[in-house]
């Protein structure tokens, strides 16, 4: 699952507050990149949107290239489990590395605070990255009550084998 040779090549550091309004942007440029209407786009605004405090109160890992962000991740606890809430990579970037290298350096972070696993809620377009990563499919999440098909694959990663 974890490659050391990613993170350095793609070093993660911690995000500065003062790029919420760039790390909002990759993630709705990343999630424009598969092909969802503006309309829903807009709908999810809230959710693809990070704020200074999110980003100070939170394990928040970015990498930055060319003295630009090109992609973060997010953690927060929920219960038991540790929830990835964030992992967004400028489509532009997307193929060299920087999801992996987020992830491994979300897991370590995950590792470091204590706890035993990162729960995912997938988009359906990036199951395969997840999967590929280690995680396994646990469930599948309706968060439109109204909603009679698809969902959102819930996924979960154990921590423990991770040093």
């Amino acid at each position: 699952m974890l490659r050391s040779d990613d993170s350095l090549v793609h070093p993660v550091v911690r995000a500065d507050p003062s790029m919420a309004a760039a790390l909002t942007a990759i993630a709705h440029a990343a999630k424009r990149h598969w092909g969802y209407p503006e309309s829903q786009l807009q709908e999810w605004s809230p959710q693809l949107t990070v704020s200074a405090e999110e980003i100070q109160s939170r394990p928040t890992g970015v990498v930055i290239d060319a003295g630009w962000p090109v992609g973060w991740y997010q953690l927060q606890p929920l219960g038991r489990s540790l929830r990835l809430d964030h992992l967004w990579v400028l489509p532009g970037a997307m193929g060299r590395g920087i999801g992996r290298a987020l992830f491994d350096h979300a897991c370590r972070e995950g590792v470091r605070l204590g706890w035993q696993e990162l729960r995912i809620v997938s988009d359906p377009n990036a199951e395969g990255f997840y999967l590929r990563m280690g995680a396994r499919r646990i469930d599948v999440e309706f968060p439109d009550p109204n909603c009679t098909k698809g969902g959102l694959p819930v996924l979960l990663v154990h921590l423990g084998s991770i040093r």
